[in-house]
């Protein structure tokens, strides 16, 4: 199995855990939940493209 990149894992992780802690725990609101959607979707990125440039 390929390795996967970190930052691809992280940014996943993030925005997996602050979905779902919004649907089904408690309603982040927009100010904590928009920063921390765009850093996941930031470290999936960076990731996608750290491994294409290999």
């Amino acid at each position: 199995m390929k390795d996967r990149n970190i930052f691809i894992s992280v940014g996943i992780i993030i925005y997996i855990l602050i979905s779902g802690i919004d649907r089904l725990v408690y309603h982040i609101p927009n100010k904590i939940y928009i920063p921390l959607a765009i850093l996941g979707i930031t470290l999936i990125l960076i990731g996608f493209f750290k491994d294409r440039r290999k």
